[in-house]
């Protein structure tokens, strides 16, 4: 093949490579730049600044005011949710209300981008618009992809080169540091599916419509369309060497037992899945195509949308053409196009679209932060954008795509840029009328929680330390490591011999053995558990007939640490305490997440924040009561226990959940409770007065809402 060497991305694929090295280089410095702290906080205040200038300005036009700054129990409520996804704990919310110092808005806001909370909190913004799921399509495993995901965000990869990496991936889905490819094997088969999804993520503009005619209400047409489907033709998503390998093995076995050729076919899943081709730059316009350039069935090459450039110049073989209307040519797109091959077009596309000069690259994500913050684009939606739209603030939004790539795509600086912001840190806004071009953000919007941070709340309220990631294990059977890279190298060691031996020997085993060792491993941890309980509740116990506080304080922590600790151990069989991000994506129909909007992960950013009867019952029936109110060992139901006057309970429950003190009313009405119940010495009273409140303020949209 040859690179072109004129045009105005000549300069991205010329054979130099010292400019290339460079900025390779560059982005390995940010990638291993995973603090915060990385740049100095000075120079992210002047981006601030110049934020809230531009917003001023805007402001300034339609006679309007930036709101008065939050208190500090509203921004650490907000900043908690925004970049952690979750509300503080109770600790937390105390250490920063008495925090006397200055810039201790700065620090809180470093802490948080540089915790695992920041990396939970952005898995589900990204599993939710590149619908990440644990299982993808046609079964494949999708933990690798997850891990890629998690592993980006914890090592703060420039977003230029995560985007790179994912169109760029190649290898098997289990081998390791190739979990990328799952971005291709979530829509395994549709490469056509695959690129519309890649243009709207990362460009902001939806070419659905021309897959199969002339785009009505934009410029592209369909012959655009698949010139740009191109650029990852011949992509393949089997590694044909492995698959090779373990169906020869299957020929000539007629002795196998049900039990060992479904581990035979798993093993060949396990190491056959990947992607391979560098993209020949060809594809076929479809049967029934509509386009009003060419015909069905005719090879056209790789070219760019907007510029219509061929990056890389694609000869077309010598390809008799399809007669679209023969049977045998049905979906003749996907038909073999003879003497096509590898050249590296995907490297192409994926320099193409991530180029600074790019237009949208860097607007997109810097809008799509932007929202992430505000609640609101400067542009909405923020994924149909066309020639004609205008930002709500054309500079504001000019400023913070420049600052994207001065910042070298450096998602984590760029959020810390905007925290910091006047504009950010400004009162909420309300208003029951609200779009991009009405909005002039005075503050960021009021807005509903999304299913994510209200569970992961309400696990602030059950567990401690939930900012924590979980690894699964996805070893293919017993007698492999339990690490999945490390089973996949193991199994490609061996020979067919081997294989044959190790299939041999599991004759006597079946699945049913193979699931009760793992229930057994639980039940074990279970009854360790329950007899751990039994004689620190009785120590308890006896430590409040003799009236020793500090002792009885004591082992009431010890018990909640060994209930925290099984919990983490049981694993899969405890997934209720793990957050949204280390559960399995999406959660099944049915579950809490689920009912409060999570995305099915079938199409683009499809969760939502409506309201539901079914919402109110899970809130009223569901995990409030049994895993807050009627345990003990939840951290609030601890937290509650430890106060000695009924004041110290009512604030400490309030400040738990709402991050504030209650108000005089709000004291005056629940102290009076509180202080009957505790003069009684009613314990069933007193439990019940904890649960109605818990539940009060559970259900209030002051919890539901972010402000």
């Amino acid at each position: 093949f040859v690179i072109l060497t004129s045009g105005p991305f000549s300069s991205l694929f010329s054979l130099a490579t010292a400019a290339e090295n460079s900025r390779n280089e560059n982005r390995t410095v940010a990638a291993r730049s995973a603090s915060v702290n990385s740049v100095p906080l000075s120079k992210t205040l002047q981006i601030s600044e110049q934020i809230d200038e531009l917003v001023a300005a805007k402001l300034a036009t339609l006679d309007q005011q930036l709101n008065p700054l939050s208190t500090d129990e509203v921004f650490v409520r907000r900043v908690y949710l925004d970049i952690a996804g979750r509300i503080p704990t109770l600790e937390e919310t105390n250490s920063f209300l008495r925090n006397s110092s200055r810039n201790k808005r700065a620090k809180l806001i470093d802490e948080l981008l540089d915790s695992y909370g920041y990396v939970s909190r952005q898995f589900n913004f990204w599993a939710d618009l590149l619908r990440i799921q644990s299982r993808q399509t046609g079964n494949v495993s999708g933990e690798p992809y997850i891990r890629f995901v998690k592993d980006s965000l914890e090592q703060n990869l420039p977003y230029d080169e995560f985007v790179h990496q994912m169109i760029t991936a190649e290898g098997g889905n289990m081998e390791r540091g190739k979990g990328a490819v799952g971005y291709y094997l979530r829509d395994r088969n549709m490469p056509e599916d695959n690129m519309s999804n890649t243009i709207r993520i990362f460009l902001g503009t939806r070419l659905e419509c021309a897959q199969c005619h002339d785009h009505p209400f934009d410029k592209w047409t369909q012959r655009q369309y698949f010139e740009m489907v191109a650029f990852t033709g011949g992509i393949e998503y089997r590694i044909k060497e492995n698959q090779q390998k373990f169906q020869s093995l299957r020929k000539g076995r007629d002795d196998l037992t049900e039990f060992q050729y479904k581990v035979l076919q798993r093993l060949t899943q396990f190491t056959s899945y990947g992607i391979s081709g560098s993209g020949t730059g060809l594809a076929r316009l479809p049967e029934g195509y509509q386009g009003t350039e060419g015909d069905a069935g005719e090879i056209v090459t790789a070219k760019t949308m907007f510029t219509g450039e061929a990056l890389i110049e694609v000869e077309i073989p010598p390809t008799p053409k399809l007669n679209p209307n023969k049977k045998s040519n049905k979906n003749n797109r996907y038909a073999p196009i003879r003497g096509a091959k590898p050249i590296g077009t995907r490297a192409a596309y994926a320099e193409w679209l991530i180029d600074s000069d790019n237009p949208r690259f860097a607007t997109v994500i810097a809008n799509r932060l932007w929202k992430q913050a505000f609640g609101l684009g400067l542009i909405e939606p923020v994924d149909v954008i066309e020639d004609s739209t205008v930002a709500s603030n054309p500079a504001l939004l000019n400023y913070l795509s420049e600052t994207m790539v001065e910042l070298n795509f450096d998602m984590k600086q760029f959020l810390r840029a905007v925290y910091n912001s006047r504009t950010y840190q400004a009162t909420a806004f309300t208003s029951d009328v609200l779009n991009s071009q009405e909005f002039a953000f005075n503050g960021p919007i009021v807005r509903r929680l999304s299913a994510e941070q209200i569970w992961d709340s309400l696990l602030v309220l059950t567990t401690e330390d939930i900012d924590q990631r979980y690894q699964p294990v996805e070893n293919p059977l017993p007698g492999f490591p339990s690490d999945p890279a490390e089973a996949y190298e193991k199994i490609l060691q061996m020979d067919s011999a081997q294989i044959l031996k190790y299939i041999d020997g599991l004759a006597d085993i079946d699945r049913r053995q193979l699931k009760n060792k793992q229930d057994n491993k639980y039940s074990a941890l279970f009854a360790q558990l329950q007899s751990d309980r039994k004689t620190l509740s009785k120590q308890i116990k006896e430590a409040q007939q003799k009236r020793n506080v500090k002792l009885e304080r004591e082992l009431k922590i010890k018990l909640a640490e060994i209930t925290s600790q099984f919990r983490k151990n049981a694993g899969g069989k405890n997934s209720r305490f793990l957050r949204a991000s280390e559960l399995s994506s999406p959660s099944p129909p049915g579950h809490f997440l689920r009912e409060f909007g999570q995305s099915d992960r079938e199409t683009i950013d499809n969760s939502n924040t409506d309201p539901a009867v079914t919402q109110v019952l899970s809130m009223m029936n569901g995990y409030i009561e049994q895993s807050i109110c009627r345990d003990n060992n939840s951290q609030l139901m601890q937290s509650v226990m430890a106060t000695k006057t009924a004041a110290e309970c009512t604030e400490t429950i309030f400040l738990s959940m709402l991050n504030r003190r209650p108000t005089r009313s709000e004291m005056k009405d629940w102290e009076s409770e509180f202080s009957a119940a505790m003069r009684q010495q009613d314990k069933t009273k007193l439990k019940e007065i904890y649960s109605d409140l818990i539940w009060t303020l559970a259900n209030s949209n002051e919890f539901i809402f972010v402000k």
